[in-house]
């Protein structure tokens, strides 16, 4: 959708131009310089995961009343609000990766063999005819749940790493890696490269969030200065516009039934910087613990989340009080479960450890 690309450029200048007139710092977030852990990451990987399982709540809610837009419409608008998740889970991926022993086995340990665990419980679950061949073609594409698409994509992404020769890591060289990344996910975005990829690649297409896979090697590096520059409320209060702005574009897309994509550049990027700027990283706040509890166990919640969301098709939403108290519950229950799964496993792991 060129349009939406096209208004995230002028959007982009607009704030740019504001920066130069009045003289206003530009905040880069510095998530890994701190000498303590910086909760802010955990957090905005959290609100991502509540954005994820909002996407897919829209998808259940439409699924029992396609005919209801004066409730479906809402569903939409929250769903595309939360289009930044994605990116926001690719951008912190790569600000993380580094070439070190072990490199692989924490990949497969971590990802690929809970991945496949839940890949299996599912297919199992999900399709009545059973074929070998079918599961390992959807487990290499991500399709026995729709969300797990993102599986294959991000370990593209590790193996894209693995394999970037190391000076297109650094310095000017790192410079021209982001830029031309941006530029293939700004083309992939407007769907020039539809007609080069295959279509079943197109889920898992890593041209699809190339742009924030370098962004964070970019941030990573200290090519962008980690020092903050001095607080300025207007700062934030002009970004916050911006952010306004594209939320109300948002409004007036979903209520004319149009869905967004998850990897558009411009509002990710402004998601981020935003919610950098206005949360807290005192860790003693219970809002903070929690959203960051989110955000640190976002595996758990992303694969065990569709269990719960697929189960829950055996019940029209509205059976849980209404639309709005339906939505609630959902959402609840999708972020509760999992966590509850991750609580346990974690204890068990540490009581394996302790002996």
């Amino acid at each position: 959708m060129f349009e939406w690309e096209l208004f995230g450029i002028v959007l982009t200048g607009f704030y740019a131009f504001q920066v130069l007139i009045f003289k206003t710092p530009f905040q880069v977030p510095n998530f890994i310089n701190e000498k303590a852990r910086d909760t802010r990451l955990d957090q905005i990987r959290g609100f991502a995961m509540i954005g994820i399982v909002m996407i897919h709540i829209h998808s259940y809610f439409y699924f029992f009343h396609p005919n209801e837009p004066n409730v479906t419409n809402w569903t939409l608008f929250l769903s595309n609000l939360s289009r930044f998740s994605v990116p926001v889970f690719v951008f912190g991926s790569s600000l993380y990766l580094k070439i070190k022993p072990g490199y692989w086995k924490t990949k497969f340990t971590g990802l690929v063999l809970p991945y496949t665990l839940a890949s299996a419980i599912g297919y199992l679950i999900k399709y009545k005819d059973w074929a070998l061949l079918d599961f390992t073609l959807k487990l290499l594409t991500g399709q026995v749940f729709a969300p797990y698409y993102f599986v294959p994509l991000l370990f593209q992404f590790y193996i894209l790493f693995f394999i970037l020769p190391s000076f297109l890591k650094e310095g000017k060289w790192l410079t021209i890696t982001v830029v031309l990344s941006l530029f293939l996910n700004f083309l992939s975005n407007i769907n020039i490269l539809n007609g080069i990829l295959p279509s079943w690649y197109g889920p898992i297409s890593i041209f699809n969030y190339l742009g924030f896979f370098g962004l964070g090697l970019l941030l990573k590096q200290g090519s962008i200065s980690p020092k903050y520059l001095p607080s300025n409320r207007f700062q934030i209060f002009s970004i916050s516009i911006v952010l306004s702005i594209s939320v109300l574009i948002l409004g007036s897309f979903s209520f004319n039934g149009i869905e967004m994509k998850n990897h558009h550049l411009f509002y990710p990027i402004a998601t981020v910087i935003i919610l950098h700027s206005l949360l807290s990283n005192d860790k003693n706040v219970f809002f903070v613990r929690l959203i960051s509890f989110i955000g640190k166990n976002s595996l758990f919640i992303f694969l065990i989340h569709p269990f719960v969301i697929h189960t829950m098709h055996s019940w029209d939403p509205y059976s849980f009080g209404g639309p709005i108290l339906g939505y609630l519950i959902t959402l609840f229950l999708n972020l509760s479960i999992p966590g509850l799964f991750a609580l346990i496993i974690k204890n068990l792991q540490q009581r394996f450890s302790n002996r």
